[in-house]
């Protein structure tokens, strides 16, 4: 369950950029790059590295909207967001081509009354990709929100990613550096071998830019590469008061 109200109730100051609890960590054990240029429109090309990209994204919604309160101060809707994402990427960083090809759903139930909105999620997320590799279909991520463990405002994501049979364990992180509560959303992701070793990760706070860990491993690079651009440029319909 999310409580909210307006944001600007919510700000009384200014803003410092929010930073995931354990990227440092994980950053030696792999190799650093930045994912950049990513557009805020629509379509629009971007750089992983020196690597170059390009990327189209949809997104679509819908909201149903009653009141049963006598008084009209409490409404519920059903709002409902779906959309799509496609990218190639190339270049030295990459090792030849990767393309996605990406669908993803989510819906809440909301309760409304003036600045105050309580909302629950009725579908969790769901985001799955199929991927070509230097023109050839590779293998697929398939991520989906999952229950959390414990009382805590987080929505967790969990999944796989597999690239030519190497397979990952893709996870969300929500706890920022220095903050106590976890974020609701993800503040970034990390991706794990078999053996349960975290290898790359993701910051996905920013705008244009974002914090990548990739593994220097060739063939868990190349999977951790279609997992973490795909979430990079993800239009996370999570939060949608």
């Amino acid at each position: 369950m999310r409580i909210g109200i307006g944001l600007a109730a919510l700000l009384l100051g200014g803003c410092t950029l929010a930073t995931m609890e354990g990227f440092d960590t994980i950053a030696p054990q792999g190799e650093r790059i930045g994912l950049t240029g990513i557009p805020g429109w629509q379509d629009g090309s971007f750089r992983l590295g020196t690597a170059e990209g390009h990327v189209r994204r949809r997104a679509l919604g819908a909201t149903r909207e009653w009141g049963d309160d006598p008084w009209g101060e409490v409404t519920q809707a059903v709002i409902e967001r779906t959309g799509t994402l496609r990218f190639d990427v190339s270049g030295t960083e990459v090792g030849g081509r990767i393309e996605g090809r990406c669908r993803y759903g989510r819906m809440e139930v909301q309760q409304r009354s003036g600045p105050l909105s309580v909302s629950e999620p009725a579908r969790p997320l769901r985001l799955a990709c199929a991927y070509r590799f230097d023109g050839r279909d590779a293998g697929g991520m398939d991520l989906s929100g999952v229950l959390p463990v414990g009382p805590t405002l987080a929505e967790p994501r969990l999944g796989t990613v597999d690239l030519d049979g190497t397979e990952l364990t893709v996870e969300s992180r929500h706890a920022m550096t220095g903050v106590r509560h976890p974020a609701e959303q993800p503040i970034g992701y990390i991706v794990s071998n078999a053996a349960g070793q975290a290898v790359g990760a993701i910051e996905t706070n920013g705008t244009g830019s974002r914090r990548l860990v990739l593994p220097r491993a060739p063939a868990e690079r190349r999977t951790a590469i279609a997992a973490l651009v795909t979430l990079g440029l993800f239009w996370d319909p999570g939060d949608i008061d």
